[in-house]
């Protein structure tokens, strides 16, 4: 009956420091607002964990707990001219477990390997595209957005370092009704389009024949003679 209590003691204790520690980030969290400088951002979460940067401005990015099977915490910190701009937090999607996988028994057989596709009499190799996870919560943060230079902004952060395909620039475009404004998103994301053998997707997205000129310029499609 002893070890039982002193058991439950622990777990009672662990409840309380583990809702003390979130509690504390909260308020970190709560007390970071616009025009607060970098230093007294790093005095507050530290270090970032990624760091990335534009001719715009610069972004932080803090990732707190989570991990295999549990969420976590994702702090987006907007700078301009090294002063804080915007804030955002999200829930991060939980990494889940790695599954072993054992190899099957060797059998002596002769294979022939498939011929790999070719476009053009070449082999597509592009870089690695953004995951779906990643775009969909990319997709949520622009949407959540209520002004488009806002979402515009944030786009253009995110482009700096993430490689897109064309059907993710398509449903980045979706987000606005007309061609006009789906032409600033393909503005932004031309020069990050991996898969180029796509690109009447793009094309194909748009409703004025002006505004598929103008996308074709942009993308760096020659015209027809």
């Amino acid at each position: 009956m002893k070890r039982v209590k002193e058991t439950l003691a622990v777990l009672f204790l662990s409840l309380v420091l583990g809702s003390c520690g979130s509690l504390m980030d909260n308020n970190i969290l709560l007390s970071i607002h616009k025009g607060m400088t970098q230093e007294e951002v790093t005095k507050l979460l530290g270090r970032p964990d990624y760091r990335r940067f534009d001719e715009q401005g610069e972004q932080w990015e803090y990732r707190k707990g989570g991990g295999i099977g549990h969420y976590g915490t994702t702090i987006l910190i907007d700078f301009k001219n090294n002063l804080v701009s915007n804030l955002d937090s999200f829930e991060s999607v939980p990494t889940p477990p790695a599954v072993a996988v054992c190899p099957p028994a060797q059998v002596e057989s002769t294979v022939v390997a498939p011929r790999p596709p070719h476009h053009n009499g070449h082999r597509p190799n592009y870089p690695q595209i953004t995951s779906d996870n990643d775009f969909q919560q990319l997709y949520n943060k622009i949407k959540q957005k209520p002004f488009k230079d806002e979402q515009l902004d944030i786009l253009s952060l995110a482009a700096g370092h993430r490689w897109f395909s064309c059907q993710q620039c398509v449903r980045l475009m979706s987000i606005y009704t007309f061609d006009d404004d789906k032409l600033k998103v393909l503005q932004i994301l031309a020069t990050r389009i991996a898969d180029k053998e796509n690109y009447d997707k793009i094309i194909n997205s748009l409703d004025f024949l002006s505004s598929e000129d103008k996308a074709k310029e942009m993308l760096g499609i020659p015209k027809k003679r």
